[in-house]
């Protein structure tokens, strides 16, 4: 799949972690000098019913959101434009703000 981040096209791909080595040790990740994002394959645990669907595209928010930032420059400039931390919460709020901003007939 491809996306346009600010005008720049990504590609997007799910992979095993065992087809991966970058996965080992994360569940994704936006490579600014490839254009490319990959996520992970989540598997639910031997047994368990949990749907892992909205985790991976949690994930995959949170990838597109570093893309934003690489893309406007952010990642260059100071320590926020690649803050984890920062990232995580729009990844997770971002629904919520979107439905909001709807609601708000704002978009």
């Amino acid at each position: 799949m491809q996306i346009e981040i600010l005008g720049t096209e990504y590609s997007i791909e799910r992979k095993k972690i065992s087809d991966d080595i970058l996965l080992e040790n994360k569940d994704g990740y936006c490579d600014s000098t490839t254009k490319s994002i990959v996520t992970c394959m989540l598997k639910p645990e031997y047994g368990s019913s949990v749907d892992v669907e909205p985790e991976e595209k949690r994930i995959l928010r949170h990838e597109i959101i570093h893309g934003f930032l690489y893309e406007s420059g952010l990642d260059a400039n100071s320590n926020w434009g690649t803050d984890e931390e920062l990232v995580d919460w729009i990844a997770l709020q971002f629904p919520k703000m979107l439905k909001a901003f709807q609601k708000a007939n704002c978009i």
